[in-house]
C-alpha cells in the first residue's frame, strides 16, 4: 500500500502512480516458483497489475529466480483466464511511462 508521503510526491512530480492487485511475494529468501504461482493466483483477476521483482537489488540474492521459474505457470494461468498479458504501456498506463522515462 502506497503511503500518503509517496502519494503526494508522486503528485508533485507529476507521475501516476500504479498499484498492483497481485504479488508474487518473491523477494525473500524462502521464495519458491510455486509459491510465487500461488500468491499471484490468489489475487489474479480481469484488469488487475501483478507485482514481480526483475532483480535481487532490494531482496534476498538470487530471489529473482523463483520469479522466472513461476512465469510460466503464471502466463498459463492468465491466457487461460482471457487475460491480456504485457507490459504497462499496453495496457493504456502511457502518461505514466513517459512521466519515468520508460
Amino acid at each position: 500500500m502506497a503511503s500518503t508521503a509517496a502519494l503526494l510526491g508522486a503528485r508533485r512530480l507529476g507521475l501516476t502512480p500504479v498499484l498492483w492487485t497481485a504479488w508474487g511475494r518473491d523477494w525473500t529468501a524462502s521464495a519458491t516458483p510455486d509459491s510465487v504461482f500461488r500468491a499471484v493466483r490468489r489475487g489474479l483477476s480481469g484488469g488487475g497489475t501483478i507485482l514481480l521483482h526483475d532483480s535481487d537489488h532490494s531482496a534476498a540474492p538470487g530471489a529473482f529466480e523463483s520469479m522466472l521459474g513461476a512465469l510460466p505457470a503464471i502466463l498459463v494461468r492468465c491466457r487461460a483466464r482471457g487475460f491480456a498479458v504485457g507490459p504497462l504501456h499496453e495496457h493504456g498506463l502511457d502518461i505514466y511511462l513517459q512521466s519515468v522515462g520508460v
